[in-house]
Formats: C-alpha cells, structure tokens, sequence
C-alpha cells in the first residue's frame, strides 16, 4: 500500500479496508509531562495562550506518531 495520508488511513479502517497501519490517538488528551517539555508549552498557561495551546496539542502528533489532535486539556466532560 502506498503511504496514505492520515485521512485516507482512518476512512480505510473504518471502511474495513487494508491500511499498513491502524491509526492511533488518545480520545482523552494528551497533555503530558512529557510533552509539555518537548514543545515548550506547559500548564497552565497552554489553557490560556493559543499558540501553546496549539503546540501541546499537536506535539502528540509531532513527537509520538499519534494521528489525531486534542485541544483543549480538559476531562471534565467525562464526568458531567
């Protein structure tokens, strides 16, 4: 299979399609220690300035490979 893009990939894995990969991501966040580190942006102020905020969120993608992008940093839905 020839490199599919993100999309492609995640429409190919849920049409039951062959993909080289099935995609991953957190449905969660992603906002770790970690991460916080690696892009430089960390709580609390990635819930207040929009470029950190940005770059926490897409370090996930940058730094570990995951497919999908979560903003903001917030669990309080699971619980409501």
């Amino acid at each position: 299979m020839a490199d599919p893009d993100l999309r492609d990939r995640f429409l190919n894995t849920l049409k039951g399609k062959a993909v080289d990969k099935v995609p991953a991501l957190s449905v969660t966040q992603t906002g770790t220690v970690e991460l916080m580190k690696e892009s430089g942006a960390a709580w609390p102020e990635a819930h207040f300035d929009a470029e950190k905020m940005a770059s926490l969120a897409l370090s996930a993608h940058t730094f570990t490979g995951l497919e999908a992008v979560r903003y903001p940093f917030c669990l309080t839905v699971l619980s409501e």
